[in-house]
């Protein structure tokens, strides 16, 4: 089975983020769906029809202009006492994160090399990677592990996309603030073929406990440490040498390597140990040392603040449309809208509610009330409701309670934007999110491909 590798979904990950900042295209979050689901409004399931997507433009309420995009991978706190695996170049890249930790200073580090005992066992860490600290190289804890700094994340980015689930991830092109210019500083003192740790894959038998390894490939500088069982002479651990200052000797310049382990005696049964290598070196694109081939899209929505967008209502779909426009056909451009049509009524008598389904008494059409303002009421139908007409003059009643609220309707007009221009890159079912004046929802929508 052919793979699509990790480098390929950067490279479709980037080309949407440049296309949703090209000046020829706008990218908008809309939201829809006011009426429940069902009885028990309960979640359905995303079916990829164009019935599916016709749907949502028939429930769509507003959408507001998406500006903010990041890589992001799985967000894995350090914790004392957890046990990481460190980095490696021979397990399936989309299976792998818990080499990432993130400290509480919002610091980000890559487990270089586990920690490991006297026999060989994983131990769990116990000495905070930001012990560490911010400069460009790996270094050892007295627990054993190694870790290198990835770069922190800012409080702007920190707002914008870090979740519970999730944390961003960037290369730096020009460094703007701190955080930036200790990221860069990384990026640009990666170590390019540089041997970052030792796999041992056959522990073998036989060795003699002054064993060494001899480092073997077009490159320089490498060197390893082996650590021998001195009952079977079996092969415990390879690690990377370390320097007198906690740094480690990982060498540069290795597309590929070998290594030999060369003891006096035996052995009786061959290890089989294999360096692993940084072919770019730890650090310099952390999109790629974290696997971050997810993308996220973030747009935060303030209370009353966003033209169109209706309070006091609850929304449970949510999408993403490319280049929407108004009804003139002209290109729709604005921070936000609202793609709702709206009644005005003459001889009104009481108000229609929220989600209250009102009908013409003459066309016998239906909708959804939304909400209410000034002398305006917006409404949407959908295939619940049917899409009859409503007819000026008619009276429109509140099929609750027809006596008490009542109208007759002067004007049925269209929004500015038309709900059913645009391309829909994305769709998503939610349990409903009922907006308020003094709520602020941060709608956070993932791309994994």
């Amino acid at each position: 089975m052919a793979t699509v590798t990790t480098k390929f979904k950067k490279q479709l990950l980037e080309s949407i983020a440049s296309d949703m900042l090209a000046d020829s295209n706008e990218y908008y979050i809309a939201i829809a769906k006011s009426d429940p689901w069902n009885e028990t409004d309960t979640v359905p399931s995303e079916v990829n029809s164009e019935s599916e997507v016709r749907e949502f433009r028939n429930n769509m309420l507003a959408m507001k202009k998406l500006v903010d995009f990041s890589f992001v991978t799985h967000r894995n706190n350090w914790d004392s006492g957890e046990t990481y695996r460190s980095i490696t170049d021979a397990v399936d890249l989309d299976t792998i994160t818990d080499y990432v930790v993130k400290t509480d200073n919002n610091s980000v580090y890559v487990c270089v090399e586990q920690g490991r005992d006297d026999v060989g066992l994983p131990v769990a860490s116990q000495i905070n990677p930001q012990l560490v600290g911010t400069g460009t190289k790996s270094k050892r804890t007295s627990d054993g592990y190694v870790w290198k700094y990835a770069y922190t994340i800012s409080g702007v980015n920190g707002a914008k996309y870090l979740s519970n689930e999730y944390i961003p991830v960037d290369k730096i092109v020009t460094a703007d603030n701190i955080n930036e210019t200790l990221q860069k500083t990384v990026q640009d003192s990666a170590v390019s073929g540089s041997i970052i740790g030792y796999r041992v894959v056959n522990s073998g038998t036989g060795y003699a406990q002054n064993t060494t390894a001899v480092i073997s490939g077009p490159g320089t500088g490498a060197e390893a440490v082996v650590s021998v069982d001195s009952d079977t002479g079996s092969i415990i651990k390879v690690e990377v040498a370390d320097s007198s200052d906690t740094t480690q000797k990982i060498g540069s310049g290795y597309n590929d390597a070998s290594i030999e382990l060369v003891t006096g005696t035996g052995p009786t049964q061959p290890a089989i140990v294999y360096p692993i290598i940084s072919r770019n070196g730890i650090g310099y694109d952390s999109r790629d040392d974290l696997n971050a081939h997810l993308g996220m899209f973030n747009v935060k929505s303030v209370g009353a603040d966003e033209a169109g967008w209706p309070l006091g209502n609850d929304f449970r779909q949510i999408a993403i449309i490319k280049n929407p426009k108004k009804y003139n056909d002209s290109d729709f451009n604005d921070a936000a809208g609202n793609t709702l049509s709206f009644m005005k009524f003459t001889g009104q008598s009481g108000t229609f509610s929220t989600d209250t389904l009102i009908r013409g008494t003459t066309s016998n059409a239906a909708a959804y009330v939304d909400y209410n303002a000034s002398d305006k009421t917006y409404y949407h139908q959908n295939k619940n409701t049917g899409f009859k007409s409503f007819q000026v003059g008619e009276t429109i009643q509140d099929s609750d309670d027809p006596g008490s609220n009542y109208g007759i309707l002067l004007s049925d007009s269209d929004n500015v934007i038309n709900p059913f221009s645009g391309e829909i890159l994305y769709l998503e079912n939610r349990a409903p999110i009922l907006r308020d004046s003094a709520q602020t929802e941060n709608i956070k929508i993932i791309i994994n491909l």
